[in-house]
């Protein structure tokens, strides 16, 4: 056996060779993964003091299984191999006889199935006892409710086979890919991803819950080489994913750190050392809407409009909410006076959310068209929301001006739009 020193370990299984390694086993003092663990516990082997021991009952003919795992696979991979021996022993149930025999008949597999079937209802879907009735050539029992890990399989399953449109309603601001732009920017967005492209085949490594348990990790090993974390969450009763890291899932927590430090950056005018970070983050959070808009914001500095548009659109699709996003967006058009397009962006922010700089802005419009009512209706509820906004006063004042004056407002009474 070899021996490893230091503080790397292999990420290997030292055991398979397969799949990665996630744990210490005190048994045999190697670096598994959770497929050799699941041989080594089902055999009742493992150190009393070992965390993912499997504990002994009393019940040999017990469907339940008493033990510490890092996913539902893993779970269910070791009630597969418990299920494996069960059907070997006779059980007083089936009339002292075992499943495979009981089994024989049709009444014996009704019988099974209803058995089955109510402890299922006890896992409420999380787990299953297909492994029994395929062994026992009975039909298979779809789940009532797909699970975190589920819906985090079925999409790695589509990006390998290249079914990325497929992938759409997986998201939980599905509906928001109805619109073709948005669709088209999805997949422009992914395939350009060289580590997302890459993907032919994936390996569950890991998943977490939130206590409220409405929102789930699921950790991947990619290609046997990297990981890749699903973030995913719960609405209506059904799975969503919401965004992918590139990192192991303990790597997810830290993007609101990283996204900090940029922000920090910016306020501090050291935009170069800010690009640094988000070309690095960006590897790891090709999902962040902040990221995005951190990108729209320096290609803005920088006058390379078309960039920044790019990056302020990656925000709007991966957040529908991100009205700032938008705002810069629509703002950016409202600078190369495409005038229509602005007014349009502006007035679906505000249908959103009524902000201030927003209102302003849509009141430039207005004004110029001539239609200052209008305008100053905006510019009263930009001044609700912030009485000191000082662009807005000089607005309403002009505005007032101009309706009061007996010929053409000189250039200077213009309003002026927010930055």
């Amino acid at each position: 056996m070899k021996t490893y020193f230091g503080i790397f370990q292999p990420k290997r299984c030292q055991i398979c060779n397969k799949h990665k390694a996630t744990r210490k086993c005190p048994k045999t003092r190697r670096q598994i993964c959770f497929h050799c663990c699941n041989e080594i516990r089902i055999k009742l082997e493992c150190p009393k003091d070992c965390k993912y021991a499997l504990k002994s009952t009393q019940d040999k003919n017990s469907l339940q299984l008493n033990n510490y795992s890092e996913s539902v696979a893993e779970q269910q991979g070791l009630l597969d191999l418990h299920l494996k021996k069960w059907l070997k022993i006779e059980n007083p149930i089936f009339e002292n006889k075992t499943p495979k025999n009981y089994a024989e008949t049709e009444a014996g597999k009704k019988k099974i199935d209803s058995f089955l079937n109510k402890h299922e209802q006890a896992l409420k879907g999380a787990l299953s006892y297909n492994y029994v009735r395929e062994q026992l050539g009975i039909p298979l029992k779809e789940k009532a409710n797909k699970t975190h890990e589920d819906v985090a399989n079925h999409f790695m399953e589509l990006v390998i086979n290249y079914d990325h449109e497929e992938t759409l309603p997986l998201f939980s601001h599905h509906e928001l890919y109805k619109t073709e732009g948005f669709k088209q920017n999805y997949l422009k967005r992914n395939l350009a991803i060289k580590a997302f492209k890459a993907i032919r085949e994936f390996d569950l490594i890991r998943s977490a819950l939130s206590k409220e348990q409405d929102q789930a990790i699921v950790e991947f090993e990619i290609n046997g080489k990297y990981p890749l974390s699903l973030v995913l969450q719960k609405m209506n009763a059904r799975w969503f994913i919401k965004e992918k890291v590139f990192g192991e899932s303990g790597m997810v927590l830290s993007e609101n750190e990283f996204i900090q430090r940029i922000a920090y950056n910016y306020a501090q005018q050291n935009f170069e050392k800010a690009y640094k970070d988000l070309k690095k983050y960006m590897q790891v959070f090709p999902d962040s809407a902040n990221l995005h808009y951190y990108f729209g914001i320096y290609y803005s500095t920088k006058g390379k409009i078309e960039k920044a548009k790019e990056h302020f659109f990656n925000a709007m699709e991966l957040d529908p909410e991100f009205t700032e996003a938008k705002y810069n967006y629509a703002f950016l058009f409202q600078a190369e006076g495409n005038i229509e397009k602005c007014r349009e962006l502006y007035e679906e922010i505000i249908e959103q959310n009524e902000e201030k700089k927003t209102l302003n802005n849509l009141a430039v419009i207005y004004e110029n068209d001539g239609q200052l009512e209008q305008a100053l209706v905006l510019l009263k509820k930009a001044l609700e929301l912030d009485p000191n906004f000082e662009l807005a006063q000089k607005n309403v004042e002009r505005i007032n001006e101009k309706k009061n004056a007996t010929q053409n407002p000189s250039e200077s009474n213009k309003t002026l739009p927010s930055k």
